[in-house]
């Protein structure tokens, strides 16, 4: 898969999910890719904030597209 617009060509493509999801990943919702700058797991679930300021809770089965540096 094509990094979208935005985001360089050589960023890795990387299924995201609660368990796999790290700061510094770059994940797409609605076409706008997001970076994560915090992760925060809890006994629930885990919260994800990407630096435009809006907060995700993915659900236990989520599986979101993302984007992640080569090796990181």
């Amino acid at each position: 898969m094509r990094a979208p617009a935005g985001l360089p060509e050589w960023m890795e493509t990387v299924v995201l999910t609660r368990v796999s999801v790290r700061v510094g990943d770059r994940v797409v919702v609605g076409g706008v890719p997001m970076r994560v700058v915090n992760v925060v797991r809890t006994p629930t679930g885990v919260r994800l904030d990407p630096e435009e300021g809006e907060r995700l809770w993915p659900a236990a089965r989520t599986r979101l597209t993302g984007f992640r540096e080569p090796g990181g």
